[in-house]
């Protein structure tokens, strides 16, 4: 009977339940929408800061950064075993890091700067954001462009360093810095042609300021870490990228944020609207359902039962056409290497929670005006 009775209802004023339907439905679809695009523009948007290079260094306490930076003699070597302690802790905002042991030297009549590089993964770095730096295979080498093109080397050509012979790997593309003047070997290589076993001059990182704070809090937080974890290693960070990437993270966040919250304000007010004119309009029902004996509660109940049947029903178109569009917009201009774009099943719980939520909410004042209608009175005027 109380299914009957909903449906009787929904029929009846089919106008005002597809409005409903309409209203919550536009409001899901939007919220789906701006939360998968944000998370699919933001994930893309870290893998594009992240090919841009690294963004902080380590190096010991009183080491000397223009040293570092122009790979002079004056640098200070120190244990690669830091950068694997570095690793074990997830809680850091840094990762994809690099033990790095480097030197300037002349071959050829080319100067060049002799990179040992090896990455050291953090354990939670996914196929998807693979470390930015690869490594180079033992006996092999990775030239800059400008060695590649002043030594006259294509890739499988060989070149002798320091008296060994390497195998070219690849030609880096020309960036116009002292990247194109590297020469990039494994680090075990280069620790023994240069006689550091073990030793390396810097730790290269990429510093990923995530959620929870402002950017002045996150590297304040990141720099308490480090402190306690390395308390031998400082670490200088360059704030450039991180800063635009933050910048743009919170310009797209506060924006759609008040664009959803403007539709749904609009959305609440649209129900809360159509709810106080139904309940004035079935004054006359809703006595003759307390003369037959229904009580209070159970009328109430019927508002609820019919605003969660369109709020659920509501909250499944919503996600599936927002979560299309989300699909169908986005993956057009999303960074190659990103994981595929898809449906975020795992969403479509919370969607309907919230949907109810919000449904139940906008349905208080309505409501409230039902509880206080006198069935008596009304019927008297009959």
């Amino acid at each position: 009977m109380y299914f009957k009775i909903l449906w009787s209802q929904a029929k009846q004023k089919w106008q005002v339940t597809l409005l409903l339907f309409l209203a919550m439905t536009a409001l899901v679809t939007l919220y789906v929408y701006l939360q998968n695009t944000s998370q699919f523009s933001s994930r893309s948007m870290a893998l594009a800061m992240k090919a841009m290079g690294h963004n902080m260094i380590l190096l010991p306490k009183e080491a000397d950064p223009l040293a570092v930076y122009l790979c002079t003699d004056g640098q200070d070597p120190f244990s690669e075993e830091s950068t694997c302690a570095l690793a074990t802790h997830p809680d850091l905002s840094s990762k994809y890091y690099v033990s790095v042991l480097q030197k300037r030297l002349t071959l050829s009549g080319l100067d060049i700067v002799l990179t040992g590089i090896e990455p050291v993964l953090r354990g939670d770095e996914t196929a998807e954001k693979s470390h930015p730096i690869p490594s180079v295979p033992s006996n092999h080498a990775r030239l800059g462009f400008a060695v590649g093109k002043g030594l006259k080397l294509d890739e499988g050509d060989q070149i002798s360093i320091l008296g060994e012979p390497f195998a070219v790997a690849e030609i880096l593309p020309e960036r116009g810095d002292l990247e194109d003047y590297r020469v990039y070997v494994s680090l075990k290589d280069c620790q023994r042609m240069l006689g550091l076993e073990g030793k390396i001059h810097v730790i290269w990182a990429f510093m990923c300021l995530g959620h929870g704070g402002t950017i002045q809090e996150l590297e304040a937080r990141q720099r308490k870490l480090l402190e306690e974890y390395t308390p031998a290693l400082r670490h200088i960070s360059k704030m450039d990228i991180a800063t635009g990437r933050y910048t743009a993270r919170l310009t797209t966040e506060k924006s759609l944020f008040y664009l959803l919250a403007l539709v749904f304000s609009v959305t609440v007010l649209v129900i809360v609207v159509t709810g106080l004119q139904e309940v004035t309009e079935r004054r006359r029902e809703l006595g003759i359902f307390i003369a037959l004996g229904a009580t209070t509660g159970y009328v109430v109940l019927l508002y609820l039962g019919k605003m969660l049947i369109i709020a659920v029903a509501a909250a499944l178109a919503g996600f599936y056409a927002g979560s299309e569009l989300a699909v169908g917009f986005t993956s057009q201009f999303l960074v190659s290497n990103t994981q595929p774009v898809s449906i975020l099943y795992e969403r479509l719980p919370v969607v309907l929670l919230l949907t109810c939520a919000a449904a139940l909410g906008a349905m208080l004042p309505p409501i409230i005006q039902l509880v206080r209608t006198d069935p008596n009175q009304t019927l008297n005027a009959e």
